[in-house]
């Protein structure tokens, strides 16, 4: 069975050939349901999306998500 590991932000960064998924805010969505869908933390979305206020998304706001 294969291991799932969480990658935590300084292990992003020693990452080479990482890939970037980009997401589209939809109506309902929280930073909380997307970290849940992706295998991220909340802080690691704000980190990489530059955002200051875990309460304000925007529908059609783009988000990077790093694998």
């Amino acid at each position: 069975m294969d291991k799932v590991v969480k990658m935590n932000d300084d292990m992003m960064e020693e990452v080479t050939g990482g890939s970037v998924l980009p997401y589209t805010v939809q109506p309902g969505d929280s930073l909380e349901r997307i970290a849940k869908k992706y295998n991220v933390t909340i802080d690691q979305l704000m980190k990489w999306n530059n955002i200051k206020d875990a309460n304000f998304l925007t529908v059609g706001q783009q988000l990077k998500i790093k694998f």
